[in-house]
């Protein structure tokens, strides 16, 4: 949800020793889907005694967060939110003054907020997401990295979400969401802190969400220096500056070679985005085009998912080919860099015989000037954010997790 709107084990997690030659990563098995669930999480054991948590994977927030039942502060959950996590005495004495308290004021955007008088041992936060805003304290407690290793790890202590009230199909609150992974540039993402502890020796991040409609069928998420890349196929481009976002910079986009706006715009790549967003001034024109092409091959209907919907008769092929071979869409960096974007990266299968457009106008959510590749765009695609390299990688792959490939 994310930066529209930062992982610990899962259960099914199987880590082996590290040897000299091998990498040092952790890859996590991933739940959920773009459509019904609309988000993609991750497993993570917390706290003494360790318990599961369900987190929302988001490379678009620095910030790791649980639904907190803070001793001192009144707890107002998100929506289906049953469990909390409840920090001990010790947990919440990460003080306004602490190293790590600076640098997350020094990573949110806005004002930095004054060490309160009534609580100085405290660390205050609010963070504001397209969808919802979340405030809460800063906390450390352990996290379980198998093995018998446990680290300890500061996070946010989320006691208030509030969703906000937004034109567009309505978030679907997560089932057992109980907060957000950061997996965002800044100096407390979680990444950061496991290489700042010697867990892992590169700050690399990369995940394949999976096309499956199946919650259980959600695809992997690794963290550190994983030595299973494809040696063929991978497009990279240069992370260039642009806040705290991981962006390859500005890019025209083009239908079928056509470019739809006269201008470039910044380009984010979000995890936390369950559908991709673009300004009015590329939605409008690129809605009519592709309803002019996938008129060709399907009906348009109403449907109560998304606002662009297209519903085929007396056929059971998949929704990938319904216009190909035209339909495509390409986004073109600079250094003659580009992404393809075939049907089934934008097209999202709501029910058997109906499909509907995964592409947003990101100006109802405050989303003028950039575009925002979101969960919808990026299944059945490995994405990998290379801080160590500086560069943002993808290619098509086979997003089933495998256990046997995880090295610590």
């Amino acid at each position: 949800m994310a930066a529209m709107w930062s992982p610990i084990i899962g259960l099914l997690l199987l880590l082996l020793p590290l040897a000299p030659s091998s990498a040092s990563y952790i890859k996590y098995p991933l739940e959920g889907n773009v459509y019904p669930t609309g988000h993609f999480l991750v497993t993570m054991n917390i706290g003494e005694p360790l318990q599961p948590y369900s987190l929302d994977i988001d490379t678009g927030s620095n910030v790791t967060w649980l639904e907190c039942q803070h001793p001192h502060h009144r707890c107002h959950g998100s929506p289906g939110v049953k469990r909390f996590y409840k920090p001990g005495p010790a947990n919440l004495r990460v003080d306004c003054k602490d190293p790590f308290c600076t640098s997350l004021h020094a990573d949110l955007p806005g004002r930095r907020p004054r060490c309160p008088r009534k609580h100085p041992h405290e660390c205050h936060y609010e963070i504001g997401y397209v969808d919802m805003r979340t405030q809460g304290v800063l906390v450390n407690d352990t996290i379980s990295l198998g093995g018998g290793r446990n680290e300890l790890i500061v996070f946010g202590c989320g006691y208030d979400q509030r969703l906000k009230n937004l034109p567009g199909p309505k978030p679907t609150p997560a089932p057992a969401a109980h907060g957000l992974l950061g997996l965002g540039m800044g100096k407390v993402g979680f990444v950061a802190q496991l290489k700042a502890h010697g867990v892992i020796t590169k700050d690399v991040i990369g995940h394949c969400l999976s096309s499956s409609s199946s919650r259980k069928g959600g695809g992997y998420l690794f963290i550190g220096d994983y030595d299973k890349l494809p040696s063929t196929g991978m497009t990279w481009a240069p992370l260039k500056k642009y806040g705290l976002h991981y962006s390859p910079g500005q890019a025209t986009l083009h239908l079928d070679g056509q470019q739809i706006y006269a201008n470039g715009m910044n380009v984010v790549f979000d995890s936390g985005a369950t559908y991709t967003y673009v300004p009015t001034q590329i939605y409008k024109p690129l809605v009519a085009k592709l309803k002019a092409i996938i008129g060709n091959t399907l009906d348009p209907v109403r449907h109560h998912a998304l606002p662009n919907c297209w519903m085929r008769r007396g056929t059971v092929e998949p929704f990938d080919d319904v216009s190909r071979p035209s339909g495509i869409l390409t986004l073109r960096f600079d250094n003659n860099i580009v992404m393809t974007l075939l049907p089934k990266n934008y097209l999202i299968r709501v029910e058997n015989n109906i499909a509907c457009l995964g592409i947003l106008n990101g100006s109802d959510v405050g989303q003028n000037e950039r575009i925002i590749i979101g969960d919808a765009t990026m299944r059945d695609m490995l994405v990998v954010y290379d801080n160590e390299q500086g560069r943002i990688g993808w290619a098509s792959g086979d997003c089933k997790y495998s256990a046997t490939t995880s090295r610590l």
